[in-house]
């Protein structure tokens, strides 16, 4: 979903480098590493606006971070800030825009100045949030094809790494399902089986259990379907990770779409061929359900 130019006019502060900055003055080098050779990591997250509390709950604020840790540490950045330090970043973003609705965060630390494609520093840091409604098409069924674009290979480009480099394979997927008037696209791995979709996981029920590519099939290894996986054993609803062919797309009762910024969106169908009865299916309503009681803070048994 683009920024629209209402939402950029409702960002005034941004972080840069731990320092909050107007928007129109955050500024990075033309030919930072980050730019020129894709040195670039990032994290998406989501702050969701409880009216009851009057305050924004951040979801998965850890796991996010632990996750940028890891992709931080895979491009051997210098002297990465710690986790601490861009959550602290983070809170006085967001409190800085005085939002009271929901909000996108994206954290990006990138090789900043100038360098080689191998350069290590010096590193920067970006935080940008907006406002993020939901969005109906995510909520209602979006229809998906299958890519004829392949997954990144493990040992060409990993997909555990959460970076603008990975995301040119996401794009390709995307813009063909975009030019067939698909709401998304399923990409496949070398093997043939199914990885994820150009941002965001899948899963799939097959007689009465819901299935997902497991996490050596070439994905990022999602926040949001983590949370999923476990809320599933808590309602009573059967989950199992395990390669997934193609065709078991065309034989799926339910399936749906996740992510940070999809949060749960139903699948209505693949290729062509309806899921199910071609309308978001009732086991998938129930996890939206108990997705955002989670996300809100209204569930005691979890943290958002």
């Amino acid at each position: 979903v683009n920024t629209t130019a209402d939402s950029r006019a409702q960002i005034n502060w941004v972080t840069q480098n731990h320092t909050l900055v107007p928007y129109e003055d955050a500024k990075i080098s033309v030919m930072a590493p980050g730019l020129t050779f894709a040195a670039l990591v990032f994290e998406g997250f989501r702050a969701y606006w409880n009216s009851e509390v009057e305050d924004l709950f951040i979801f998965r604020l850890e796991d996010h971070l632990k996750r940028l840790q890891f992709s931080m540490n895979l491009l051997q950045l210098d002297h990465p800030p710690s986790s601490e330090v861009f959550a602290q970043d983070i809170i006085a973003t967001l409190k800085a825009n005085q939002f009271r609705e929901d909000a996108y965060i994206r954290l990006q630390v990138y090789v900043d100045d100038w360098g080689s494609m191998t350069a290590t520093g010096p590193v920067g840091s970006t935080i940008i949030c907006r406002p993020r409604p939901r969005v109906a098409a995510f909520r209602n069924g979006q229809t998906f094809i299958t890519s004829s674009w392949s997954r990144n290979n493990e040992n060409a480009s990993p997909p555990r790494i959460k970076g603008s480099a990975n995301y040119l394979n996401s794009r390709l997927a995307g813009l063909e399902a975009k030019r067939q008037g698909a709401g998304g696209a399923v990409i496949l791995n070398p093997d043939g089986t199914i990885s994820e979709g150009p941002g965001g996981c899948l899963f799939l029920m097959r007689d009465d259990v819901f299935l997902t590519p497991d996490v050596n099939s070439g994905i990022l290894e999602s926040i949001t379907r983590k949370t999923i996986l476990e809320l599933g054993a808590e309602i009573g609803v059967e989950m199992a990770e395990r390669p997934i062919g193609r065709t078991e797309m065309y034989m799926a009762e339910e399936a749906f779409y996740c992510g940070t910024g999809q949060e749960i969106g139903p699948v209505t169908a693949f290729d062509g061929r309806p899921v199910g009865s071609g309308k978001p299916g009732p086991v998938t309503s129930r996890m939206q359900a108990e997705f955002d009681g989670i996300v809100r803070g209204n569930n005691p048994d979890h943290e958002p």
